[in-house]
C-alpha cells in the first residue's frame, strides 16, 4: 500500500493553509511508493514528487517551462555565480524538503517576481549547465 498521502502531503499543507496556494494535482502510483503533488499560486508552480522513497521539490514561474530543483534554488538564493555540489545531509527526505521550502518560500517567491524572472532564469540555466558538466563532463543538451 502506498502511504504517499499520509506521509508526504501533510508536511506541505502549510502551502495551502498559510500561503494561499491551491493543490491542483494529487497523484499516487500503484507501484512502489511514488506520488506527486502540484501546488500553484498566482506566480508559482511547486511540484513535490516522491520516487522510490526519495522526495524532490521543483519550482517554476506559472506559465513558464523552466523548473528549478532544490539544489539550484539553494544556489540562486545564495547568489552563487557558479555551481557547487550541495552538502550531503538528510537529502531527499520529506522533512528536509518541506523544511527548506517553508523556511525559504518568501525568498523563492521573490526570485520569480516578474522584475526578477529573467535574471533568475538566466542564472538558473547557467547553474544547471555547470552542474551537468560537473556530473557528466560535457555541456547540457538544450
Amino acid at each position: 500500500m502506498n502511504d504517499f498521502l499520509a506521509t508526504v502531503k501533510p508536511p506541505f499543507e502549510f502551502l495551502t493553509q498559510e500561503h494561499g496556494y491551491a493543490l491542483v494535482y494529487e497523484g499516487v502510483s500503484d507501484s512502489f511508493d511514488n506520488g506527486q503533488l502540484i501546488y500553484e499560486s498566482p506566480r508559482l508552480r511547486i511540484q513535490v514528487t516522491r520516487d522510490r522513497s526519495q522526495v524532490f521539490v521543483s519550482v517554476r514561474a506559472r506559465g513558464d517551462y523552466r523548473d528549478y530543483d532544490e539544489d539550484i534554488l539553494r544556489l540562486l538564493l545564495a547568489g552563487a555565480a557558479h555551481y557547487q555540489s550541495p552538502i550531503e545531509e538528510a537529502r531527499f527526505t520529506v522533512a528536509s524538503r518541506a523544511t527548506f521550502l517553508r523556511e525559504n518560500l518568501s525568498a523563492i517567491e521573490r526570485l520569480f517576481e516578474p522584475s526578477h524572472l529573467k535574471d533568475t532564469c538566466l542564472r538558473g540555466r547557467s547553474l544547471k549547465n555547470e552542474r551537468f558538466r560537473a556530473l557528466f563532463g560535457k555541456r547540457a543538451p538544450l
